[in-house]
């Protein structure tokens, strides 16, 4: 009886095993890593009656796996001092943007003779804008574009690009003011440090567009590669001229501050520290990331 009553449990198990085998296990979802280059902008009038600077910066995208992902990303900062700097600022940025959507999914594209082309252009149309009192319009403009990890730049003037990595950031542009050649004439022992820290005219700007014959700007031809939690940003002076580059860092790898709150954040900054005189500012961040795809078995 005993023997029986076991080899009825022995087959009832094996039959419950059966049945488990058919029986499909429920979806679970699988989560896949994708790399994205994730886009945010801000920007803000500050005590200014115009807004003179313009942006522009493509929506985040995740990288494809069989084509080139490319995004662009501009500030431009109409100079305050010469007539309709809004509409130097803007005009930069059409120019540039349209160029980009014709040749954005091109594989050949060149893009250091894109940003030279683009600069020489966006130089001639604003050099070409009718003089009001005698007085023309100009602005400067920081560009990115990333192509999948690799970054390139472009730069006339003294918006800045800034690469923060871990907890390190370094300006990859120089500011084009009479500071350099400044500097140049102190590394040629003309001059003394001390006095060319003291003349007035350090500041003001030896390129940008509108001159109508500029020619000093900065390309990098060998792009940089990004790596995972590298974040790129461009910015008006009224970002650095306010916010010190050990803020800036500290408030982009804020852990209290969330990502998609970064670029507010830093406008905030610098509109609080400077609430009587606080110029345009405006920032775009591009940060180079690992996303979470979550997609499910069936």
């Amino acid at each position: 009886m005993f023997g029986r009553k076991k080899k009825r449990e022995q087959e009832n198990a094996a039959a419950a095993r059966s049945v488990a085998m058919e029986t499909p296990a429920p979806s679970q979802p699988v989560i896949r890593k994708a790399p994205q280059l994730t886009t945010l902008t801000r920007s803000a009038v500050g005590n200014r009656d115009y807004q003179q600077d313009a942006v522009y910066v493509t929506p985040s995208r995740i990288l494809a796996s069989n084509k080139k992902t490319r995004v662009l990303a501009m500030v431009c900062d109409g100079m305050g001092g010469m007539a309709d700097g809004g509409k130097a600022s803007r005009t930069a940025i059409q120019i540039m943007v349209q160029g980009f959507l014709r040749v954005e999914k091109d594989p050949a594209f060149n893009i250091p003779l894109f940003f030279r082309q683009g600069i020489l252009a966006a130089d001639r149309a604003i050099a070409d804008f009718p003089k009001e009192n005698g007085r023309g319009s100009g602005t400067t403009m920081v560009a990115c574009i990333a192509e999948d990890n690799k970054l390139y730049w472009a730069s006339v003037g003294d918006s800045r690009i800034y690469i923060i990595r871990g907890r390190q950031i370094q300006q990859v542009t120089r500011d084009h003011n009479y500071w350099l050649r400044l500097q140049e004439k102190v590394a040629a022992g003309e001059i003394t440090m001390e006095a060319a820290m003291a003349d007035r005219k350090k500041e003001a700007l030896i390129s940008y567009l509108g001159m109508g014959n500029v020619s000093l700007m900065d390309i990098n031809t060998t792009p940089f590669e990004m790596q995972y939690g590298d974040i790129v940003m461009l910015c008006s002076d009224g970002i650095t001229k306010t916010l010190p580059d050990s803020q800036i860092k500290d408030i982009i790898i804020a852990d209290a501050v969330k990502p998609e709150q970064k670029a507010e954040a830093l406008v905030e900054a610098a509109t609080h520290a400077n609430s009587h005189s606080q110029d345009n500012t405006s920032v775009v961040l591009i940060h180079y990331e690992e996303v979470d795809m979550k997609r499910k078995h069936h």
